[in-house]
């Protein structure tokens, strides 16, 4: 009986393995346990931590630093960037 179970479980899988499609990749991941939840909370603090950190960088040391560098009659990084040509960065 263990044999016929055993047989039937394996050929069950094999079938299950060949409906996929060769590109992809089949899971067993259930989105609806708790731990899948707390991870997918904790990954979506992440990167709204780092979406943030972004957006503070991306202001080039905030609006103190820019206006120090207008005083000195520079420009701004992105500034500078932006009056490159394109054949610069050999697109």
């Amino acid at each position: 009986m263990r044999a016929v179970l055993q047989r039937t479980l394996t050929r069950t899988l094999a079938n299950q393995l060949r409906s996929y499609h060769a590109s992809v990749l089949p899971t067993f991941v259930s989105t609806s346990s708790p731990e899948f939840t707390a991870k997918s909370l904790a990954m979506d603090e992440l990167v709204g931590d780092l979406e943030t950190k972004l957006a503070e960088a991306r202001q080039g040391g905030g609006p103190k630093a820019s206006e120090r560098m207008r005083n000195k009659g520079k420009r701004l990084p992105r500034e500078r960037l932006g009056l490159m040509p394109m054949r610069w960065f050999n697109l």
